[in-house]
C-alpha cells in the first residue's frame, strides 16, 4: 500500500512535468527539478501562513489538471510524448521509480545522529503534524530555524499514506537525479554515447567527493536525509539547468524556482544560491545571441530576477520568519538568539582581512577567525585534508579545471569557450567567496572547541565541490553539442541578423574524455566502496539495531496517549538516545528530561550529586546531579505523565529508589518500562516487555 502511495506522488510529478514540458516548453530533463523546486516553493509559503495540509491537495488538483489538459488527445493531434522521453529525463524517471521499488523492499531506517536531531526528525514532524516542523511542539529548548526546502520535498512523496522513513530517502534521490537529468537534458538520443558514460559519473560524483578513504561501514551518500550533497547538486543543478535551457531555447524562468529552492536546503546554502545567480547572470547578460544592445533591458531584467529569487527566500525565512521564531522562543523561555547576525560577521570579518581594527566581540575572536583560515588552507593545500577519493581539496580543484579546459578545446565557436571561460574563472572567484564564508563561520559563529577541529568541515566544503563539479560536467555537455551564433551583418533600419553553426572541434575526442572520466571514476569507487557497503547492496545488519530500538518505541507508545508527557531515563547516554526516542515516540512528546533554562538535560546519566563517577567517560561528561526532591519536582514541573526506563544503573537505583511506589522492583526483574506519575510516587504500569 505504502507502495502504491509513493507511486501516486510519482504520477503526480510526472503530470506536471508533462504539463511543463508540452505547454510551457521547459525541456523534459529540466522539468523534474523545476518541478520539485516549484512545489518546495509553494509549500514553503503556505507551511509559512498556516496553510500546509490544504495547499498539498491543490498542488496535487493542479498536478492532475496540468496533466490532463496537456496529455488528453485533440482532434487531429496527438500529445508530443516523444518530447517528455530524453536522455535526461529518462535517467529521472528510470531511477526515482527503480529506487521506489528498491527502498520499499528493503525499509532502511533513520540512523545518523543529526538525522534524529533535526533532518529525519523534521520531515516526520513535518508530515505527523501537516505543518512546519519549526511551529511544532516537541522536547527540544530550542527553536529549530533550518530551512525548509528538503523535508517539505519529502513531504511531497510523503502526503499519502503513512510516514516512513525510507520515503524520505527517495524523496532526497529524486532530487539528486533531477539534478544529473538537467545536466543531460541538452543531449539528443543521437548523443547517447556521450549521455551514458555522463550518467555513470554523475552517479559517481556524490560518493566521489565525500569518500575518501577505504569505508568498512555503508557508505550511505543516497540514504541519508542530511542537506550538505543535495545543496551542492542543486546549486550545481540551477546552472546546469540554465546552461540546458539556453541551449535548448526554453524558458528562462524555468530556472527560478531552482534559484530559490538553492537557498532554500540549508541556512548556510544562501551563498551558494547566489553563486549560481550570478554565473547565470554573466552568462545571459554578457553573452547575449544577437548583439549587445539589443535585448539589453530584458536580459538586465532577467539577471536581477536571478538574484532576486534566493534574496526573496532569504528575507522571508531567515529574516522575517526566523526572526519571528526566535522572539517567540525567547519569550516563552527559550535560547533566543545565539550568534552575532550575519551582516556583523561580513563586515567585521573583511575588516580583518584587510588589517583595519575590529572591537569587542570581534576583537576577542580574531585569532580564532585567522587560525580557522590557516587550518582550512592546511586542509586543501596538505595531506591531512583528504576530503574525496582523489584526496585533499587541491586534488579536486585541478579535476574540474582540467574538466573545464577540455569544455573550452571541444567546444564550438569563440562564443561558448568565452562562455566556458567565464564559468571557469567566476566560479573559481565564488569557491574563494565561499571558503571566506566557511571561515567567517569558524572564527565568529561557532564555539572555540568546533573551531579547534574545523568541526563538520567536510560536509560544509564538499557541497561546493558537488555543484562545482556538475558545473563543469554541463559546461562539457553544451561543448559536445553544435551551437548557432546570431550576428548583425549590417546595420540601420535594414540590418540582417546572420545565424551561422558551429560543430565542436574534436567531438569525438571530448565524446572519449567522458567515456575515460566515468571509467576512472568507476574504478575509484570500486577501489573504496565494496558493493555490499553501498546503497545497492547494505546487509540487514546495518540497521538491526535501530530496528530493535524501534520496535521497543513502538511497544511502548502502544501502552501510552497522546496526551502523555514521556520522560526519558537512559543510564549513561550521550545523547543520542534521546533523539532516537523523541523522534521514534512523535507525537507522543519526549521531554527534554532535565531543565531547560540550565540546558541540563536530553539524556545523560542521573544520580545524585555526590554519586558523580571519577571515570573519564560519557557517565561522567554527561552527569546530572539531582537528589531526590529536585528530580521528582523536574519530572512533576515539566508536566510529565509517564518515566520511560530505557536503561538504568546502580546510580539511579541508589539515588531515586524511594520515588518508585515499588523501590523498581518491576524494573529491576523486567516486568515494566514505564512507570506512571502519581500523586504517591511513581507507579509501575503493567505491560509486556519483549524478551532481550
Amino acid at each position: 500500500m505504502e507502495l502504491l502511495c509513493v507511486l501516486a506522488a510519482a504520477a503526480a510529478l510526472f503530470l506536471l512535468c508533462a504539463a511543463l514540458t508540452l505547454k510551457a516548453g521547459v525541456p523534459a530533463g529540466v522539468a523534474p527539478l523545476t518541478a520539485l523546486s516549484a512545489i518546495a516553493a509553494v509549500f514553503t509559503l503556505a507551511g509559512m501562513a498556516g496553510a500546509l495540509y490544504p495547499a498539498a491537495w491543490a498542488v496535487y488538483a493542479l498536478c492532475a489538471a496540468g496533466g490532463v489538459w496537456a496529455l488528453w488527445p485533440r482532434k487531429g493531434q496527438t500529445p508530443g510524448w516523444k518530447a517528455l522521453f530524453t536522455p535526461g529525463s529518462v535517467v529521472f524517471w528510470g531511477m526515482t521509480l527503480a529506487f521506489a521499488v528498491y527502498f520499499f523492499l528493503r525499509q532502511p531506517l533513520a540512523t545518523g545522529f543529526d538525522e534524529l536531531n533535526l533532518w529525519a526528525t523534521a520531515v516526520k514532524v513535518t508530515k505527523v503534524d501537516n505543518s512546519l516542523y519549526s511551529t511544532a511542539t516537541l522536547g527540544t529548548p530550542w527553536a529549530v530555524t533550518q530551512n525548509p526546502g528538503l523535508p517539505l520535498i519529502s513531504y511531497f512523496f510523503q502526503f499519502f499514506g503513512s510516514y516512513a522513513d525510507w520515503k524520505i530517502y527517495l524523496a532526497y534521490d529524486a532530487l539528486y537525479f533531477a539534478c544529473f537529468a538537467a545536466v543531460l537534458s541538452a543531449l539528443p538520443w543521437k548523443k547517447w554515447r556521450a549521455a551514458v558514460p555522463l550518467a555513470a559519473v554523475l552517479w559517481c560524483t556524490p560518493f566521489f567527493f565525500t569518500i575518501y578513504n577505504h569505508t568498512i561501514y555503508l557508505a550511505d551518500t543516497y540514504l541519508t536525509s542530511y542537506g550538505d550533497v543535495p545543496a551542492g547538486l542543486v546549486f550545481g543543478g540551477a546552472v546546469a539547468a540554465w546552461l540546458a535551457l539556453r541551449q535548448l531555447d526554453g524558458p528562462k524562468w524555468a530556472v527560478l524556482p531552482i534559484l530559490a529552492l538553492a537557498a532554500n536546503l540549508k541556512a548556510n546554502d544562501f551563498v551558494l544560491s547566489l553563486a549560481a545567480a550570478g554565473l547565470i547572470a554573466v552568462d545571459v547578460w554578457f553573452f547575449c545571441a544577437g548583439p549587445f544592445k539589443q535585448g539589453l533591458a530584458r536580459r538586465t531584467g532577467f539577471a536581477a530576477a536571478c538574484f532576486a529569487a534566493p534574496m526573496a527566500v532569504y528575507y522571508l525565512w531567515n529574516v522575517r520568519y526566523v526572526g519571528w521564531l526566535v522572539a517567540r522562543n525567547s519569550s516563552s523561555g527559550g535560547v533566543g538568539e545565539t550568534s552575532a547576525a550575519l551582516s556583523d560577521v561580513v563586515v567585521n570579518g573583511v575588516k580583518i582581512l584587510l588589517g583595519l581594527p575590529v572591537e569587542g566581540f570581534f576583537a576577542e575572536r580574531q585569532p580564532q577567525f585567522l587560525q580557522a583560515m590557516a587550518d582550512m588552507g592546511a586542509q586543501f593545500w596538505t595531506s591531512d585534508g583528504k576530503l574525496s577519493m582523489i584526496g585533499q581539496g587541491r586534488n579536486v580543484v585541478l579535476l574540474i579545471l582540467a574538466v573545464f579546459a577540455v569544455a573550452f578545446a571541444v567546444a564550438a565557436g569563440w562564443q561558448l569557450r568565452g562562455r566556458i571561460a567565464a564559468l571557469a574563472a567566476l566560479s573559481t572567484l565564488c569557491f574563494a567567496g565561499y571558503n571566506l564564508m566557511l571561515a567567517l563561520s569558524y572564527g565568529f559563529i561557532f564555539t572555540p572547541d568546533q573551531t579547534a577541529i574545523l568541526t563538520d568541515y567536510n560536509r560544509y566544503i564538499y557541497s561546493y565541490y558537488i555543484g562545482w563539479f556538475l558545473i563543469t560536467l554541463a559546461c562539457l555537455t553544451a561543448a559536445l553539442l553544435p551551437q548557432i551564433v546570431v550576428r548583425q551583418q549590417t546595420h540601420g533600419p535594414t540590418a540582417v541578423l546572420v545565424s551561422t553553426r558551429y560543430a565542436p572541434r574534436w567531438g569525438l575526442a571530448g565524446q572519449g574524455a567522458v567515456l575515460a572520466l566515468a571509467a576512472a571514476m568507476l574504478l575509484r569507487q570500486g577501489q573504496l566502496v565494496l558493493p555490499q557497503l553501498s546503497v545497492l547492496g547494505f546487509a540487514e545488519s546495518e540497521f538491526a539495531d535501530r530496528r530493535g530500538i524501534r520496535a521497543e518505541a513502538e511497544l511502548v507508545c502502544s501502552y501510552l496517549t497522546q496526551e502523555d508527557r514521556v520522560f526519558f531515563v537512559s543510564q549513561g547516554d550521550n545523547g543520542e538516545r534521546w533523539f532516537s526516542a523523541v523522534f521514534d515516540f512523535y507525537p507522543i512528546l519526549v521531554d527534554y528530561s532535565g531543565i531547560v533554562s540550565e540546558m541540563i538535560g536530553g539524556g545523560g546519566e542521573l544520580g545524585l550529586p555526590e554519586l558523580r563517577p571519577t571515570e573519564e567517560g560519557p557517565k561522567n561528561f554527561y552527569y546530572h546531579g539531582f537528589t531526590a526532591e529536585e528530580l521528582d519536582a523536574v519530572v512533576r514541573g515539566n508536566g510529565c505523565t509517564v518515566l520511560y526506563l530505557q536503561t538504568i544503573d546502580d546510580i539511579f537505583v541508589q539515588s531515586y529508589q524511594e520515588l518508585f511506589t515499588d523501590g523498581l522492583a518491576a524494573a529491576l526483574d523486567g516486568d515494566t518500562l514505564l512507570y506512571r506519575v502519581t500523586d504517591t510516587g511513581f507507579a509501575p504500569m503493567e505491560m509486556e516487555v519483549a524478551a532481550p
